[in-house]
């Protein structure tokens, strides 16, 4: 169980970040998780039945508590539609980032949902317990053109990293994104000039 504990609602000028609700889970269904063309490069299969998206929801909520696993929905303020999800599965000194963002909707709700996710991870990269975020992105996907634009480094392209079962595809490759926070050196105090002199005299 992880002793972090992150923030249940964030707001901003057009969206809110919450956990998903039961009551959420007919536009999850509708909107995100049985749709093809946003559901194509995901890791786990399209849902065909409103009791998988259910199941989902209440993963979540589990997460939530035990702060292992993290997922907040993207809500439209405007008009109350849920426009993507964010999922992160923390594991200190890093966490992990997954993204999914409707392709139902216009480029705007979109734009929203991609400045949101910019302004968590400028908060989550400051926070103390984590140093490293990441993410995978398949290489054939339309993600990792946006990765650079919200700080993250390519890393390194893997093969065979991750299945596609809504294409059909046991293993495919993907590339691996990450943003990292300089690990500062310990303080100077007698504890730890004695470690370096300890260590310097096992050299000799």
């Amino acid at each position: 169980m992880s002793t972090f504990r992150f923030p249940g609602l964030i707001e901003s000028d057009e969206l809110l970040m919450r956990p998903p609700e039961p009551r959420d889970a007919q536009a999850l269904f509708d909107d995100m998780l049985s749709d093809v063309a946003t559901t194509r490069d995901l890791s786990f299969a399209r849902h065909t039945q409103l009791d998988e998206t259910l199941a989902f929801i209440d993963e979540a909520q589990e997460g939530w508590r035990t702060g292992t696993l993290i997922r907040w929905v993207l809500e439209d303020r405007a008009s109350g539609r849920l426009t993507g999800l964010i999922e992160l599965r923390p594991h200190p000194p890093r966490v992990e980032l997954g993204v999914v963002i409707s392709r139902r909707g216009g480029a705007r709700r979109r734009r929203a949902g991609l400045y949101a996710l910019r302004k968590l991870l400028k908060w989550l990269i400051a926070q103390p317990p984590f140093l490293r975020v990441f993410a995978y992105c398949a290489v054939d996907g339309d993600a990792h053109s946006s990765m650079e634009r919200l700080g993250f480094t390519l890393e390194a392209k893997l093969t065979n990293h991750e299945c596609r079962p809504n294409l059909g595809l046991i293993a495919a490759d993907s590339y691996l994104y990450a943003m990292t926070r300089p690990l500062h050196p310990p303080s100077d105090t007698p504890a730890m000039r004695w470690l370096e002199e300890h260590t310097s005299l096992e050299t000799i």
